[in-house]
């Protein structure tokens, strides 16, 4: 199999850099950029618009049903936001990355110990691209030919829309109707650009940085009396690799916050819809909870990955042959092991380990929230 090298796997995210607005081999944000924003913007104002229109009990469920795409588009703004202020954090580290990552692929016995993690990456990134463009354009088209089909078949005239919406003109002509469809389904497109580009840079740049704890963590394991002059070079490696992960955690603080405090929201409204809703929403439903789940596991599994290679440096220093160096490089592997006693974390802006446990405290959370509405909530029928 073709040893795939990190700008392959980045080859898309730089791509989809380029297109929003932000190329990599330049620092300055192009006027594109400022259209998306402004697109994405005003659809998700005009969502929060039509949101605060039905505020109340007796629209509960209305509510919860169309509270998942607000938060998600106004999730993906933010995120977009923090990201772009921390470009000049991203170029740096993916410079970084991309250098480390050519010395792995030019030492076979590097290469051996993390290609599984480099091919996984490679394939994990490309279809998760591909399932979400799937996702939605199949999201966005669905309105479309509902109507068409209605009005061939029926001679019916509904205007379907992909998102529930409040606009200040009306949308009983075709040219509003095209007009006002464009617009959200362009929305639609922005949102899910920002998100798959921002989750996938995550991802990636999380697994070359675990990687590289893994590559130290192997070579260190190794050492013994003979191969002890090695241990100067092995710390200022992991020091280099320290500041690369704590650059990680400065550039995604923010979007893990946002991640957190919204998935938690998405999936008490999407819990909700599914168990008081209608039968016939229950497919889109169960489709994108998983698509939320997945979204927040991943994150959780990466910090989590994170965590524990970071930590494996100080049970590698303990398992190595240290005790027939001399004093000198004794007192290098205890510095190895201190040091490696606080791991490298992944935080939601210092609130929330990005971990497993986090994971199972986001599910409690929604939980905690399902309740409260299922406690709230009477059906019309008994009001």
């Amino acid at each position: 199999m073709d040893i795939p090298n990190f700008e392959e796997i980045f080859k898309q995210i730089k791509t989809n850099f380029w297109i929003i607005g932000i190329p990599y081999d330049q620092y300055k944000i192009m006027k594109r950029y400022f259209v998306f924003m402004i697109v994405l913007t005003s659809g998700v104002f005009v969502e929060i618009v039509f949101f605060y229109s039905k505020l109340s009990v007796q629209n509960l469920l209305l509510l919860t049903q169309l509270a998942p795409c607000t938060f998600i588009g106004f999730l993906s703004i933010l995120k977009m936001i923090f990201i772009t202020m921390k470009r000049q954090n991203i170029f740096e580290l993916t410079t970084s990355l991309n250098r480390l990552c050519s010395e792995i692929i030019n030492k076979k016995s590097k290469w051996d110990l993390v290609k599984k993690e480099f091919i996984f990456i490679k394939y994990f990134v490309k279809y998760f691209f591909i399932s979400n463009a799937i996702l939605i354009c199949i999201y966005n088209s669905l309105p479309l030919g509902l109507t068409l089909y209605t009005y061939y078949s029926k001679g019916d005239k509904i205007y379907s829309l992909p998102y529930a919406v409040s606009m200040p003109y009306v949308k009983d002509y075709w040219y509003t109707y095209l007009l006002k469809y464009t617009h959200l389904s362009a929305g639609g497109f922005i949102c899910m650009l920002y998100t798959i580009t921002i989750d996938a840079l995550y991802y990636v740049m999380t697994s070359r940085v675990c990687s590289h704890f893994a590559i130290l963590s192997d070579e260190i394991q190794d050492l013994d009396e003979n191969t002890s002059h090695r241990l100067r070079d092995i710390v200022k490696r992991h020091q280099y690799i320290l500041g690369l992960s704590q650059n990680l955690e400065e550039i995604f603080r923010a979007p893990n916050l946002f991640n957190v405090l919204f998935g938690s929201l998405e999936i008490c409204s999407l819990g909700f819809s599914l168990t008081i809703g209608d039968w016939e929403q229950i497919p889109a439903i169960i489709l994108f909870l998983l698509s939320i789940f997945l979204q927040l596991l991943m994150i959780c599994v990466f910090g989590e990955n994170l965590i524990r290679e970071s930590n494996k440096i100080g049970e590698a220093a303990l398992t190595c042959k240290w005790y027939k160096m001399d004093k000198k490089s004794k007192n290098s592997i205890l510095l190895l092991m201190i040091r490696s006693n606080r791991p490298q974390i992944l935080t939601a802006y210092k609130f929330s380990v990005m971990s497993h446990q986090s994971f199972t405290k986001i599910i409690s959370t929604s939980w905690s929230y399902f309740t409260l509405l299922k406690t709230v909530y009477t059906p019309p029928e008994n009001i």
